[in-house]
């Protein structure tokens, strides 16, 4: 069994073509997931709190961002392990396993990508109309 060790993620994703995700597609999820964190940084840059308090809900936002995507990779390579009746950690996965586990979370992941996007699109419009009342109260003297 050939073990290797796993390269670094976004290289590995733009060296290796074959896999089914295109460069238009990972540009997609970064843009989709840069977005996500605007939408989150101007929902909390907005919020009426003092300075210390913006950057620690900030900080906070960031690691509970940093542990569901931990926790979601922990249950998709559990469930991927379990479909392929393996019980592999990931660190003695081979390239071959890598790459099959690649395009299981993309197809897994079409339909929680588009469930995202619509929750990221009504944050960022909540966000924006928050940013517009706060605007016009400042702007009306309130």
């Amino acid at each position: 069994m050939d073990i290797t060790p796993l390269p670094h993620f976004p290289a590995y994703l733009h060296y290796h073509k074959s896999l089914p995700m295109s460069n238009d597609r990972t540009n997609g999820v970064v843009g989709f997931l840069a977005g996500l964190a605007a939408g989150a940084a101007l929902g909390v840059l907005f919020a009426p709190r003092s300075g210390k308090d913006t950057r620690e809900a900030i900080a906070g936002a960031g690691r509970k961002a940093r542990d569901r995507f931990g926790d979601t990779m922990d249950e998709a390579h559990q469930a991927w392990s379990e479909m392929k009746g393996k019980a592999q950690d990931t660190a003695t996965m081979t390239r071959e396993d890598v790459e099959d586990f690649l395009r299981f979370l993309f197809e897994e992941g079409r339909d929680l990508a588009d469930r995202l996007r619509k929750d990221v699109s009504a944050t960022a419009e909540e966000a924006a109309a928050k940013a517009q009342q706060t605007a016009d109260h400042i702007r009306h003297g309130h």
